[in-house]
């Protein structure tokens, strides 16, 4: 018990520093690389023309590790970097990034950090076996975004600075944790912090390879890598209690019940004879769908579409449909989750489907599903799943379910809201 207690101490003392855990920005931003630099080392480094064009890296596969012991362990301090978006001397990123609001475009700035994020895996990987003229053999793929808390205070014209290091590593599986920052009068203040984990790929990004394991230097790194690998037990904990893996608590069983009850007509009790109560909406009738074709203008570097591209156009579909169902603007407050599934083919059609699942007082989730469809097979598949968190000036219309399945779908946004609500009592940011 006592040990229990202690550690739990340990693990608040380190969550308080943590929001305050990046390296301090730079006082000369003058120098700093920016965006475009970063893309073009991506380019450099994996060998790539810059056509659309499939390019044939089977042979780079000679020059993988059999095994982990072949790497040589790395520290976070080897991966970190910074970079520069110049919003305040670039007029057409001052456009790119400003909404109709004139605030700043989330969707545009987690485009720029997964690309940051693959150049900090980049960093980290070091293999001796490849030739310093041969372009790397492996593939980087998203698997997953999470716990991004987003500071309200953000401008279109200021300049932003992205910074990240590798956090946590498992045999071949990475997660970058990375910092936003905004230079405003002065002083750099925090717009938010987010977790991306990638998996090595082989160079036909048909199976998964090893990465040099992580090794901690001073305190601050101990502090990180403790946090990051609580953090992967919280992911695997969260995926085996997942709804579609255990049945709901018998207080979720209880809120369900209850809110079927506000549904039935009170006049004429039957099951099946649905009401409306006041200040509510049915689920399915806050959903917006958009399709949109994707050109190879949106590819990554594997010419599939870029991770961060999917991530924009679903940021800006859940901000519709929160601003659509609130009746007002609404701010982006959170990300919880974002999953890669599939990656998504160039010249398929892909179809977002956005719905808000749970409300409670300002506060609404959003769920967008991705999904492709190829058009000469006519398949369609799940390619991804994004759930937001927004947060309206006044309180919302309610949001109820109709059947069973939209009932799971609210309470996983319960639990999802509860989680947001745990970090900003954590002071996560």
């Amino acid at each position: 018990m006592k040990k229990s207690l202690r550690h739990g101490i340990c693990m608040q003392q380190i969550y308080r520093s943590w929001k305050n855990d990046a390296h301090p920005p730079p006082l000369d931003i003058s120098n700093l690389q920016t965006m475009e630099d970063i893309k073009l080392k991506l380019f450099n480094i994996m060998g790539l023309s810059g056509k659309y064009e499939n390019e044939d890296r089977k042979w780079l596969s000679e020059y993988l590790p059999k095994d982990q012991s072949e790497l040589p362990a790395r520290s976070m301090n080897d991966s970190f970097d910074r970079a520069i978006v110049p919003l305040s001397t670039d007029l057409s990123l001052q456009n790119k990034y400003t909404t109709t609001f004139k605030g700043l475009r989330i969707g545009r700035l987690l485009e720029d950090m997964d690309h940051f994020a693959v150049w900090i895996v980049m960093k980290h990987i070091y293999n001796p076996k490849q030739p310093t003229d041969v372009p790397t053999p492996y593939v980087v793929v998203t698997l997953l975004v999470d716990d991004v808390i987003i500071n309200a205070n953000r401008f279109p014209d200021k300049d932003l600075i992205i910074s990240g290091q590798v956090t946590h590593v498992g045999k071949t599986s990475m997660e970058v944790t990375l910092w936003l920052e905004q230079l405003n009068d002065g002083k750099f203040e925090r717009i938010t912090r987010a977790h991306f984990v990638f998996v090595a790929r082989d160079p036909t990004n048909t199976s998964s390879v090893m990465v040099n394991h992580l090794e901690p230097v001073g305190e601050r790194e101990k502090n990180l890598m403790i946090l990051s690998a609580k953090k992967n037990e919280d992911r695997k904990r969260a995926r085996q209690n997942s709804i579609l893996n255990k049945m709901p608590t018998p207080e979720e069983q209880s809120l369900i019940y209850e809110t079927f009850m506000k549904t039935v007509d009170g006049k004429e009790p039957m099951i099946g004879n649905k009401v409306l109560p006041a200040s509510s909406v049915w689920m399915d009738d806050t959903e917006i769908e958009t399709n949109i074709l994707c050109h190879p203008e949106d590819r990554n570097l594997h010419n599939t579409v870029f991770g961060g591209y999917l991530m924009r156009v679903a940021t800006e579909l859940a901000f519709l449909v929160a601003s659509v169902h609130s009746k007002t603007r609404v701010k982006s407050q959170a990300i919880n989750s974002i999953t890669f599934r599939k990656p998504v083919p160039i010249g398929s059609k892909l179809k977002l489907i956005g719905k808000i699942c749970y409300t409670s007082g300002r506060v609404m989730i959003v769920e967008i599903i991705a999904k492709v469809d190829e058009i000469e097979s006519k398949k369609s598949l799940t390619s991804n799943s994004f759930y937001h968190v927004f947060v309206a000036p006044n309180n919302v219309d309610a949001v109820l379910p109709q059947n069973y399945h939209d009932s799971m779908l609210y309470i996983d946004g319960r639990r999802r809201y509860l989680d947001f609500i745990a970090h900003l009592e954590n002071g996560q940011l």
